[in-house]
């Protein structure tokens, strides 16, 4: 990931290796070899650094690379303009050792190669902060750990997304430029402008931001590696998501299925009709989240009364919905990079029970929390403290580790509250409310 205004190597040890040209030396028409080429790394990420060449040809931008490239958008390859000096690349996988690569390209072609070799660290534990509106419409960010310092971001954050090392965006308040708040504190700048946004941004765990485009509805990216907005799907349709993985999807549902059109990372479309086995009527869609592995989760809510709101998984490159979930209650979700986490309550009862003259009582302490990875396989611990609300679809934000953030807006436990991922209490983090709740 490559931002201009921020080349800061992470702080970690350094690991250099193997920093061998792929090749002879080129002829003067082409650039030469990069100098002074590093790696760093801190918690899942790695940060190539380097000089210019001090021979051959002038260097008109950079290619660099990571391999192996799972889990990484683009493939792992990265394009950058000639003043770049650093890269980073996010969400490695601990223990696995990458080469790097970095080679200037000029006009009449690249130069040679440098790589160097890094190995992820066994423990890759990340510090994550959570990111939410408070009632003003302010951007705050606190610590996932639930202790430590809490910070406003912006005093108007609408619309807001954040990208793995911290770095805030936020539409400007005519919906034409993006302001880039940087991680380390210090002046807003303007990243972009002349663009047609909504306010809802969205980013990947390279840092390419996306948003509906206002004009022409078109799911439109902007690249990190720099350049113009590129549209990648005509229409947001009933819902849009954004996978930490750089993939992009856009969902026209209907009681039975629907249909999914995919923009991957390099940006290939292709379209699935998606069904419920036997074609059964699961009922009206409600929401759409992804995580970072390609799999969709969709909500539908119950036909009829009971306002029963159910998740449907669909793995990546999969036409069948499968329904997920391991009891009926009312429920707090969201996504991380591997799985779908659910709050669970002790009890449920259908809407009209709730309201009728016969009144079911619920306990709608959240009870369990419930977690489904992207490979099928479920994790379930026991907790205590928060009540979930009544019927409905209500998202909140996981971290890395599993932790569930959720904001309770009614009910005897108002506030914004971490569902620890070990079990046990839950942590009011504060009373007041807050909303559009990312963890990054």
């Amino acid at each position: 990931m490559y931002r201009a205004a921020l080349t800061v190597a992470a702080a970690a040890a350094l690991v250099i290796g193997g920093i061998t040209p792929a090749v002879a030396a080129p002829p003067s028409r082409l650039p030469g070899v990069p100098t002074s080429v590093q790696v760093s790394g801190a918690g899942d990420g790695a940060t190539l650094t380097w000089n210019a060449p001090r021979t051959g040809a002038a260097v008109t931008g950079w290619k660099v690379t990571i391999s192996p490239s799972q889990r990484q958008p683009d493939h792992g390859v990265d394009l950058l303009p000639a003043a770049a000096r650093s890269d980073r690349f996010g969400d490695l996988i601990a223990g696995t050792r990458y080469a790097l690569t970095v080679r200037a390209t000029g006009a009449k072609g690249a130069g040679p190669a440098v790589r160097v070799g890094y190995t992820a660290p066994r423990s890759t534990r990340v510090a994550q902060s959570l990111f939410a509106l408070d009632a003003s419409g302010a951007l705050v960010r606190f610590p996932t750990s639930g202790s430590g310092r809490t910070t406003t971001v912006a005093a108007k954050g609408a619309g807001f997304t954040a990208d793995d090392i911290g770095d805030v965006f936020v539409p400007s308040a005519d919906l034409k430029s993006i302001l880039l708040y940087p991680s380390g504190g210090g002046a807003a700048r303007t990243l972009a402008t002349g663009l047609h946004l909504t306010a809802d941004l969205r980013s990947d765990v390279a840092g390419n931001l996306y948003w509906v485009d206002s004009v022409s509805g078109a799911i439109t990216k902007l690249p990190v590696t720099g350049g113009n907005p590129v549209a990648l799907l005509p229409s947001s349709r009933n819902a849009w998501s954004v996978g930490r993985d750089g993939s992009v999807s856009a969902v026209t549902a209907t009681s039975t299925g629907g249909t999914v059109v995919t923009a991957s990372p390099r940006g290939i479309v292709s379209t699935r009709t998606i069904t419920v086995a036997g074609g059964m009527s699961i009922g009206t869609f409600a929401g759409l989240l992804a995580d970072g592995r390609g799999t969709l989760y969709l909500s539908y809510r119950a036909s009829g009364g009971t306002f029963y709101h159910s998740w449907w998984a669909l793995p990546a490159g999969s036409s069948s919905l499968t329904s997920v979930g391991s009891r009926l209650a009312y429920a707090y979700s969201a996504t991380n990079n591997d799985s779908l986490v659910l709050g669970q309550s002790a009890e449920w009862c259908a809407a009209i029970a709730e309201g009728g003259p016969n009144a079911c009582t619920a306990d709608h302490t959240v009870t369990h929390l419930w977690a489904r990875n992207a490979d099928g396989t479920t994790q379930e611990v026991t907790t205590s403290g928060v009540a979930a609300q009544s019927n409905g679809l209500w998202i909140g934000a996981a971290d890395s580790a599993g932790d569930l953030f959720v904001d309770a807006v009614t009910g005897a436990t108002p506030g914004l509250w971490r569902v620890p991922a070990a079990g046990g209490a839950a942590q009011r983090l504060s009373p007041a409310q807050f909303s559009r709740l990312l963890v990054i």
